[in-house]
């Protein structure tokens, strides 16, 4: 009966395991673990953007530019090594090193695309070994690794593996699991922090190969000083290439060891703790914390490279995302403009109308109006007005009744008490006995007294018209 409510709550898990695969792909093919196609031929991006004829133009460019450098270093060095006793390099010597230098400008080409084509292979081996034996990317893995504990009997524990295994199949998925056991909770706290991680880090990933573009074409600018300064700019670009080269690929690897711990611990063969409650706690905690600190992944690679220069590359990482964030917020902004434009104008004309169209104007610009005082516009007293007159008149119908019924009323208290004495009298007089003199005084009594409080009341009455 109630199937339809476990089939959409693996909706949810299988569509986040969805976009974290599309996320990763874009993630690796920038990194330069997958590769792009360019006219029918595969390569990594990186080597694509080296390859590209226009930037080659611009590293050829920078090329004569640091030739033309290092020719007026070396003369400065001549000069130096003349006037200073403390130098030891001789004219010869200066010269070697130009010729290295001029050497590596030829090089440096090269030499970035076989560095750039090893470690590919290395990382690409690193990343297939840490994706939990998944053939084609981590949703499978994560999808497979939380349904653990709902596998039906005889099922293998590597059933994702499994070639007619398609987590985006819901009933591909009920062929292996029970849905009703599946960890739908920790399923979407790792695939959320997942998700966040890869969000940031798919900006860090553009930043870095524009940066290596621009640490390739200024390479033999950096270079040309080594005849000054022993090649102290030279190791400054190296490191800084180092770390933008290899932190991309800490990040995608940091993940998917990441998926690999979580997948560990939701196993319930592992227990913290006794009760259930805090030991599901106690797993909450290791994934949201492991989730939060996976962008530190990439200052640990670039720490191990050149001190510091990872945690500077992760402050600069969240300035960019910060930047990114106030363009986007900007971008919605400018896109609500005319809906914004529309509702002030609707806005302005209703007030226009009620507060009339000086003081909506003035108030607009800033301006103090008689409305910023307490004073009511036209439109407002006429309303005040209208709003007293209503409720004086609702006061009068409660306190006037029908004068009419009033009249009725005082007749029938006068005619009662009459008819009700002449029957006594009449009936005396029916019974064989004399009239009585008093019971006939008594009922003219009776009619005085009912004609004063007629009067009095017919006089209220007249005095509540003339009121009126």
């Amino acid at each position: 009966m109630f199937n339809w409510v476990w089939d959409l709550l693996y909706g949810i898990s299988k569509s986040i395991f969805s976009i974290i695969d599309n996320l990763l792909s874009c993630a690796n093919m920038l990194c330069g673990i997958e590769p792009v196609k360019y006219q029918n031929t595969e390569m990594d991006f990186m080597t694509f953007l080296i390859r590209n004829k226009n930037i080659y133009f611009g590293f050829v460019a920078a090329a004569i530019i640091g030739v033309i450098l290092v020719f007026i270093f070396a003369v400065f060095a001549v000069i130096r090594s003349m006037n200073s006793e403390k130098d030891n390099m001789t004219p010869g010597q200066i010269a070697v090193k130009v010729g290295k230098t001029l050497l590596t400008f030829i090089f440096i080409p090269a030499a970035l695309v076989v560095l750039i084509y090893l470690t590919n292979i290395l990382m690409r081996s690193l990343y297939q070994a840490t994706l939990g034996g998944s053939p084609d990317g981590l949703g499978r893995f994560l999808a497979g690794a939380f349904g653990q504990n709902a596998r039906h009997s005889g099922v293998s524990e590597t059933f994702y593996l499994s070639d007619k295994f398609d987590y985006r199949s819901t009933g591909s998925m009920k062929d292996y699991v029970n849905l009703s056991d599946y960890d739908f909770f920790f399923s979407w706290i790792a695939g959320i922090a997942i998700l966040l991680a890869l969000a940031s880090s798919l900006l860090m990933f553009v930043d870095r190969a524009i940066s290596i573009v621009i640490l390739f074409i200024i390479a033999p600018i950096s270079m040309s000083t080594a005849v000054l300064d022993e090649g102290q700019r030279f190791k400054l670009w190296r490191d800084q290439f180092l770390v933008k080269f290899l932190t991309g690929y800490g990040c995608i690897i940091g993940i998917n060891i990441y998926a690999l711990v979580i997948a560990a611990i939701t196993s319930n063969d592992l227990v913290f703790f006794e009760s259930n409650t805090l030991n599901n706690v106690m797993k909450i905690a290791i994934i949201v914390g492991g989730g939060v600190s996976m962008n530190r992944l990439m200052a640990l690679i670039g720490n191990l490279i050149s001190q510091g220069a990872g945690s500077n590359e992760l402050r600069d990482n969240a300035i960019a995302t910060a930047q990114a964030r106030g363009a986007i917020s900007r971008g919605f902004g400018a896109a609500l403009m005319p809906f914004k434009a529309t509702r002030s104008a609707i806005n302005f004309a209703k007030d226009s109308k009620q507060y009339g169209f000086g003081s909506t104007l003035g108030q607009r610009m800033g301006f103090n109006t008689a409305r910023s005082y307490g004073k009511m516009s036209a439109v407002q007293k006429a309303q005040t007005r209208e709003n007293l007159v209503e409720s004086e008149k609702y006061k009068r119908s409660l306190s006037n009744p029908d004068k009419n019924g009033s009249r009725n009323n005082i007749k029938g208290a006068i005619e009662g008490p009459i008819n009700n004495g002449g029957g006594g009298n009449n009936g005396g007089a029916g019974a064989g006995s004399n009239i009585n003199p008093g019971g006939k005084g008594n009922a003219n009594n009776n009619i005085g007294n009912k004609m004063v409080e007629m009067n009095v009341l017919n006089k209220s009455l007249d005095n509540k018209k003339d009121n009126k």
